[in-house]
Order: C-alpha cells, then sequence, then structure tokens
C-alpha cells in the first residue's frame, strides 16, 4: 500500500507548515508529499518553508483548481489524497479513509453535500455535521482520498467550467462511469482524531478574503449550473434516485 499527498497553495502559503506537520503526523503514513503552487502573485520562502522531503510543482500560468487532480494521474501510488490549502487534517484521517475504503470502493471526503435541487438548498455531513456512521454523499470537498486508478472517471468528459466545480466533477463522472459513490467516513463527536479537518480551524482558515466562494460573486450560482449539467449527463443525485 502507498499514498501519495497532494497540497495545493494559491494565497495561503502561511497555512503550509501546520498541513504537511499534520499530513506527517498521520498514523497511516504518505509515501510522498506534492505541492501545487498556482501563480498568484505571492512570494514566500520555499527554502524555509518547504521540507527537503517535499516536492514542489509551480504552475505559471495559473492552472486553478483542476491541476492537482490531473497531476494526480502521474502519481504511482496506490491511493492519492488531496487537501484544500484551509484544511488541516487530524492524526487518524488517512486510517479512517482506508478502512472506509475496505467496505465500499470510493471517494472519501470531509465535507460532503446532498443536494436538493427542489428546495434550492445542501446538506453538509462531515466536519460540520458530525455522524458516527459513513454517509453517502453527492459529491464534497476539503480533503479527498481515493484510490489512484479511480481518477481516470473524472477526465472521461470535458470540463465544463474552469472556474469552479473540480469537486463535482470528481464524483459525478466517477459514479457516471464508475460507479464510484462519493462517502463522508464516519466523524463521530466522540473522537474528533477521525476527522479530515480541524472545524475550527476550517472555518477561520476558510473564511478569508482569498476565499474562492467570497471572490467569486458568481460561484453558488456556477454550481447550480453544473449541478443540472451533470445530471443531464447521468448523475444520480441522492434524493432524487
Amino acid at each position: 500500500m502507498s499514498i501519495t499527498t497532494i497540497l495545493q497553495i494559491y494565497k495561503r502559503p502561511n497555512y503550509l507548515k501546520e498541513q504537511i506537520q499534520a499530513i506527517k503526523n498521520q498514523t497511516i503514513k504518505s509515501d510522498k508529499i506534492m505541492i501545487v503552487h498556482n501563480e498568484g502573485g505571492i512570494t514566500f520562502n520555499y527554502s524555509r518553508d518547504i521540507q527537503k522531503d517535499v516536492q514542489l510543482i509551480y504552475a505559471n500560468p495559473n492552472m486553478k483548481f483542476h491541476l492537482r487532480f490531473a497531476i494526480a494521474l502521474l502519481c504511482q501510488s496506490e491511493y492519492v489524497a488531496f487537501f484544500d490549502d484551509d484544511t488541516i487534517p487530524q492524526p487518524q484521517w488517512y486510517e479512517n479513509c482506508l478502512n472506509t475504503i475496505k467496505k465500499h470502493d470510493c471517494i472519501c471526503v470531509t465535507n460532503g453535500r446532498i443536494i436538493d435541487r427542489k428546495n434550492n438548498k445542501q446538506y453538509g455531513p462531515g466536519w460540520g455535521n458530525p455522524s458516527d456512521n459513513e454517509v453517502e454523499v453527492d459529491f464534497g470537498g476539503h480533503a479527498w482520498f481515493l484510490r489512484k486508478k479511480n481518477l481516470k472517471y473524472m477526465w472521461y468528459d470535458d470540463i465544463i467550467e474552469y472556474n469552479n466545480g473540480e469537486d463535482i466533477q470528481l464524483s459525478a463522472n466517477a459514479q457516471i462511469f464508475g460507479k464510484i459513490p462519493t462517502i463522508v467516513p464516519p466523524h463521530p463527536s466522540s473522537n474528533k482524531r477521525l476527522w479530515g479537518s480541524d472545524p475550527q480551524k476550517a472555518i477561520e482558515y476558510g473564511c478569508d478574503s482569498v476565499a474562492s466562494w467570497i471572490v467569486n460573486k458568481s460561484h453558488n450560482k456556477e454550481r447550480y449550473k453544473l449541478f443540472d449539467e451533470y445530471v443531464k449527463r447521468g448523475w444520480k443525485l441522492i434524493l432524487e434516485k
């Protein structure tokens, strides 16, 4: 068993050291840690902030959200893990994901979404709504963990929206083409060591002035268009099955 971890930074390099340490503190170790740095007009000290055993890929021009998932296709590990730049995994997150994947061939996420198109709402199992049990969701984010071989389904169709929705594309196409579900592993209130994100830090780090959902005023509108388009292409939403 081998795991490659891919981090992505854009304008939040200040959390990078903390992320790397959290990954190294996992009860099941990552064989390789890679950083995808999308050009964003910021500078930081690579020699100080990036450790020698961590690999760096610098993207100029900025190839945005989808790049990390494309790079992972070249990884040689059995599993791949991804984290948004505002997400600090807890020590048993990889262990939790692997236990879940043993039971279901799935995409594991820490922040799930169940879409209610009829009422224009979304429900969010995961670190924001703890559960002792696994919860199947339509898609999710902040942290992903899956078998590398299942990444191929994401690319079986063209990208619809380059500025948004890589998380939707991953889960929708995995279900459409590979029958791979997206699942939030257990996030019990009694054991936060299993969680894919530190909830307090997720709120603090993810609500700053560079957050994509704040900067992009069309963020939610674009995403609901993506929901409709992927449903047309065969995506079966949980509330509509």
